[in-house]
């Protein structure tokens, strides 16, 4: 057993507390970049239709898309789908550059979350920290999600630019309606998506405040 001082306990709990919101939603961006979600946004009826692919090619493309950002096809595997120009080409590019270190730094995040509460819960001494990272966790990130989606729900369009230009240069994200990247992806796509993403990583948080908070009283009665 691993026996903490006090203050490395309380850094550990902090530690959690911050990462929370991050593990949490990277967790949930899994769940929306998959060729599953995809088809289920197509399938929706009130969805609009792409004015220059069929449904089947459509859905084809932005599958393969979607495999691309998350590493599971190459880069001349999306440029011999012929359907994206060179603009398109570049921002996809971005787009697996930012994607690839978030993805690989979420199961880190998870391990080290999860292992610093197995090894605080074992000793006696420092069970109530990990309780409270969990509550504290899980409010810190309805805190940071609700920000997010209030700023989402009130100037979704600001928010979708806002975004970018965190996170891509210039204006290399911008593109003509009749692009292939709006055809497969219109403005409806993403505020789903970004919807619910917020709507996962809140439940997470319902969830991990409950945990966090029931662990708390148990741990209280134990050291009664």
């Amino acid at each position: 057993m691993i026996a903490f001082s006090p203050r490395v306990a309380v850094v550990l709990q902090w530690l959690i507390t911050l990462l929370m919101p991050i593990v949490l939603t990277l967790g949930s961006l899994y769940i929306f970049m998959t060729p599953q979600f995809i088809e289920w946004q197509y399938a929706q009826p009130n969805f609009p239709p792409a004015q220059l692919f069929t449904p089947q090619a459509r859905a084809y493309n932005a599958i393969q898309t979607v495999l691309y950002t998350r590493g599971e096809i190459s880069e001349q595997d999306l440029i011999n789908l012929g359907v994206y120009n060179e603009r398109e080409i570049k921002h996809l590019v971005d787009v697996y550059n930012v994607s690839r270190p978030i993805f690989a730094f979420e199961p880190i995040a998870l391990v080290f979350v999860l292992a610093a509460l197995a090894l605080m819960w074992v000793n006696a001494e420092t069970k109530m920290n990990a309780a409270r990272a969990l509550f504290n966790g899980g409010i810190w990130t309805f805190v940071f999600i609700g920000a997010i989606g209030l700023f989402s729900v009130v100037a979704f369009d600001q928010f979708f630019v806002t975004f970018h230009r965190i996170f891509f240069e210039g204006d290399t994200w911008l593109f003509n309606y009749t692009d292939s990247l709006i055809q497969f992806y219109p403005e409806e796509f993403w505020m789903t998506a970004a919807y619910g993403i917020a709507l996962f990583v809140l439940l997470g948080a319902v969830i991990v405040t409950a945990l966090g908070a029931w662990l708390m009283r148990q741990s209280a009665r134990t050291a009664a």
